[in-house]
């Protein structure tokens, strides 16, 4: 075969036209694509929290406009209560903020058909060099990426040491139930060494620890009989009676009803409410408050129960950064989304207001920063040092929340035995779940 080197030189010549052409239009692409990113837009990001939480993102949003003089963000945050009402009225009013924050369960429940809008697609938001693939899984509906999870949450066990020690309690000694109903005979009347806010995670993690199961199979069908949650029942009402747990009436005439932070609360803050248990990537706020008053709070071990089948803590996704289905500005929505999840400056800035964050980049601007230190690191490792289960995404949903809430508070307030509220729990708890299984499509 003989070789024609005009034939080939055009050929070459033409490739590389070609490639070149290809090249061009590449760094087009990234051109058109930083463009859009830094063309003039007005967004919003809502998201939930105490004070300080309001406070530092704020700055943050401050500092991400300062470097983005064509961006706006306007801060819309709201409280703790009522969230999946809120939520789930501005989403169906199409009132919903550009970048929103997510509960767990809202994810499948809102995120399929389009639900929100897909994160791949933007090139302005870096998730591959900063999170692993499995924990994005998440944040993923029918296979497209739709949310990110901004940490692991775990739920932990925490005493205001100073307190217990005022009252004579060695606070390294606490590892049994039986080592708090013991504390709880050295408080004064008025005084509880545990609240929990809300009312059914320690009945969980109780028969988590005594079936090895979750609360729900993968798809949605509840693993506890009516003999287990009997049991839990009448395990948790033990503790009040026995001075360990703060009261219904109590805790409805200080606090309310729904599930809030107590952060602010003077329950907690006068050490009237001198425990808890809560998810340690919020428990930062609680911390702060009880440290500008001189008190120490202190993370201690979970107490597990005689023949349990492991510590079977809670575990989940903190919260979710999503973008609202319809954006207009995608690719600058997702760049403050990157900055909020994986800038070095904003990072420090929001500090652990909502805990640990996963991103690569962000831990390791904390870790630079000195900021992943003292309570805020004791958090966290307590999450990463205790055996966990996963929950399912609808674990928090409302209405399974109040049917635990309603029937152990009417048990406490003498308006029903344990029996009838461990029925009307087991009873109300499968109908609602499944509904929800249809809902987020777990029964396919």
């Amino acid at each position: 075969m003989k070789f024609n080197l005009k034939q080939n030189w055009k050929k070459v010549a033409l490739g590389g036209t070609a490639l070149l052409a290809v090249a061009t239009l590449a760094a087009c692409g990234n051109s058109a694509s930083a463009s859009k990113s830094n063309a003039k837009a007005n967004l919003s990001f809502w998201w939930w929290g105490s004070a300080d939480r309001n406070t530092a993102t704020q700055k943050q949003i401050d500092n991400f406009q300062k470097n983005n003089p064509n961006i706006t963000v306007k801060g819309r945050p709201t409280g703790f209560g009522n969230l999946d009402q809120v939520f789930a009225t501005q989403y169906a009013g199409g009132t919903s903020a550009d970048v929103l924050t997510l509960l767990y369960n809202w994810v499948p429940m809102y995120g399929q058909n389009g639900g929100f809008y897909d994160l791949s697609k933007i090139k302005s938001l870096n998730l591959k060099d900063n999170y692993d693939a499995s924990f994005l899984k998440f944040g993923q509906v029918d296979g497209k990426q739709v949310a990110v999870p901004y940490g692991q949450n775990v739920m932990v066990m925490w005493v205001n040491k100073t307190v217990y020690e005022k009252f004579g309690v060695d606070v390294s000694k606490l590892h049994t139930w039986q080592d708090y109903i013991d504390a709880a005979k050295k408080f004064p009347k008025g005084y509880y060494p545990l609240c929990s806010p809300t009312w059914n995670f320690m009945p969980t993690i109780y028969l988590q620890q005594l079936t090895g199961k979750t609360e729900f199979d993968a798809k949605g069908n509840l693993n506890w009989s009516e003999n287990d949650i009997e049991q839990a029942v009448s395990w948790y009402y033990g503790l009040v009676k026995a001075g360990v747990m703060v009261p219904a009436d109590n805790y409805i005439a200080n606090v309310g009803s729904d599930p809030v932070s107590l952060a602010n609360n003077k329950m907690e803050l006068n050490g009237n409410y001198a425990g808890g248990v809560g998810w340690n990537a919020g428990l930062q706020a609680d911390h702060d408050a009880l440290a500008a008053k001189g008190d120490d709070m202190e993370i201690v071990p979970y107490p597990v129960i005689d023949n349990a089948k492991g510590a079977n803590i809670l575990s989940k996704p903190s919260l979710l950064l999503a973008i609202k289905k319809d954006e207009k500005n995608p690719e600058q929505a997702g760049k403050y989304l990157n900055d909020f999840l994986n800038g070095k400056k904003a990072n420090q800035i929001l500090g652990t207001t909502r805990g640990v964050p996963a991103s690569k980049s962000a831990v390791k601007a904390l870790t630079d920063n000195g900021q992943l230190t003292g309570f805020a690191k004791s958090a966290y490792e307590a999450g990463l040092n205790v055996k966990t289960m996963n929950e399912t995404p609808f674990y928090e949903d409302g209405t399974l929340t109040q049917i635990w809430t309603q029937q152990a508070q009417a048990v406490e307030l003498g308006k029903q035995d344990v029996k009838t509220a461990a029925k009307n729990i087991y009873t109300q708890t499968k109908a609602q779940a499944a509904k929800l299984a249809v809902q987020y499509k777990l029964t396919k």
